[in-house]
């Protein structure tokens, strides 16, 4: 055997060998991460259904419903709660929502069911689960495995209504179809499947560029892959850095490159080889990982409760206010906002009910003030930066506010009031250096607003 035979031998098993490697290790990595992200997806679907289920057993007056039978229907009490279940039925993506009472031997019974196709029954039994067990001795769970009745196939979650006495006096149901839910997680092997053979598709190019000892072609790809080393290397350390700045704050380097990356470019190409295909997906990639950081820019700066800005976008946006105040004289105002007897309410209700007043009290300035001007930037404070509007326009605001607000607490939407202390200051240039000195008036005022609201409250 001649010694170019050899090297064409070893070549060939060390080719077969690299493969196999190649396969085993993509396969495990598939497995990984499709266990890792069906889990994560299980844990946030099943923590929707108790969002759900928790909101409206909180919604039920236990008081009122620990006394309601067969024979209620109509009363005031029973419509106010079929009202409430009826609301989450038709206005939230689920497909029942009703009331359970836990009979004194163990079973359980349906009370109220808002559904208009085919209702429980009012004491009718319901299918017994390790879930429903567990709400009916105070702990909200959802089920880890799917029941079948005459309706379906369900999973669902249940979350205990108490009483005054913070007695379990009935429970809430929220059913959601099992294909859907098994769909959603099924969906996770599929991805697997098309990452796993994307990832050979790459690999068994690669080694048959090793194979065929192009050195040359070899050393420029990894030269392109170095390269986009370095860019998401760079990008990473802005994310550490700086929390994922906007296009808008980039250097203009920078931003043009990253928009030329977005864009990238929409034309058929010819290849000569495999190389200038392999090149030409790495340009691809580099498109689709600009494409992945500007969605998490996007989501980054929004605020999960109350779906404002957060405090990093509010940096960013007081950032370039005062870069502004340094080279122009910019015209804006800034409101202060802080939410009146929320410590008290979160005391003695719970964190749950300060959240919804933090949710209501968000919607409402962004109604007034616009979404794209609030920020939520501590706890219960909010910042509202209105470009190009004074002293006088911040007074029509505010009485417009005001108005908002006391239609929206006359409605009683809430079981609590929602009180909301205000102020605010217009930029001058004769008496502000920078951005720090008009929040500070502003949030003065806001202050003195409060001990009003609690000087007249004594």
């Amino acid at each position: 055997m001649s010694k170019q035979e050899k090297e064409i031998r070893t070549s060939k098993r060390n080719f077969i060998i690299a493969l196999a490697l190649l396969l085993l290790t993509n396969i495990l990595m598939a497995m990984t991460l499709s266990t890792l992200a069906k889990k994560n997806l299980r844990e946030q679907i099943n923590q929707r259904m108790l969002d759900i289920a928790n909101t409206a057993a909180y919604m039920i007056n236990g008081d009122e419903i620990k006394y309601i039978t067969k024979e209620d229907e109509g009363t005031e009490a029973y419509n106010r709660a079929l009202d409430t279940l009826r609301a989450f039925q038709e206005n939230i993506a689920l497909d029942y929502i009703y009331g359970i009472n836990p009979e004194p031997d163990g079973t359980f019974t349906f009370t109220i069911d808002p559904a208009i196709d085919d209702p429980g029954e009012f004491g009718e039994p319901i299918i017994t689960t390790d879930a429903l067990v567990s709400a009916a001795n105070g702990v909200a769970a959802v089920d880890q495995k799917a029941y079948s009745d005459k309706w379906g196939r369900f999973y669902s979650a249940y979350s205990p209504i108490f009483d005054s006495e913070n007695k379990v006096v009935g429970i809430i149901g929220v059913d959601f179809n099992a294909e859907w839910y098994d769909g959603k997680l099924s969906n996770n092997t599929v991805i697997s499947i098309v990452i796993l053979m994307a990832a050979l598709t790459v690999g068994i190019v690669l080694a048959f560029i090793i194979m065929s000892q192009n050195r040359k072609r070899f050393a420029a790809m990894l030269k392109e892959i170095d390269q986009l080393n370095t860019t998401t290397q760079k990008m990473n350390d802005m994310l550490m850095q700086t929390s994922i700045k906007k296009l808008d704050f980039l250097p203009d380097t920078e931003r043009e490159l990253l928009k030329t990356l977005a864009d990238g470019e929409e034309k058929k190409q010819s290849f000569s080889d495999e190389y200038e295909e392999v090149t030409s997906n790495l340009h691809s990639l580099c498109n689709k990982l600009d494409k992945y950081m500007k969605y998490v820019d996007t989501n980054i700066y929004k605020d999960e409760l109350t779906n404002t800005h957060n405090k990093a976008a509010y940096k960013n946006a007081i950032r370039q206010l005062d870069e502004d105040i340094k080279t122009d004289s910019p015209s804006f105002s800034v409101a202060f906002f802080d939410l009146n007897g929320l410590e008290n309410v979160n005391a003695n209700f719970g964190f749950e009910a300060g959240d919804e007043l933090m949710f209501h009290a968000a919607r409402l300035l962004k109604k007034v003030f616009g979404s794209d001007n609030v920020y939520r930037v501590a706890g219960d404070e909010f910042i509202a930066l209105m470009r190009k509007k004074n002293n006088l326009d911040m007074e029509d605001f505010f009485a417009e506010f005001d108005k908002e607000l006391g239609d929206f607490n006359a409605g009683k939407k809430l079981a609590h009031p929602l009180g909301i202390a205000k102020g605010s200051c217009t930029y001058r240039p004769e008496k502000h250096e920078n951005y720090r000195q008009v929040f500070i008036t502003a949030r003065e005022r806001m202050q003195n607003d409060k001990a009003e609201y609690y000087r007249k409250k004594a």
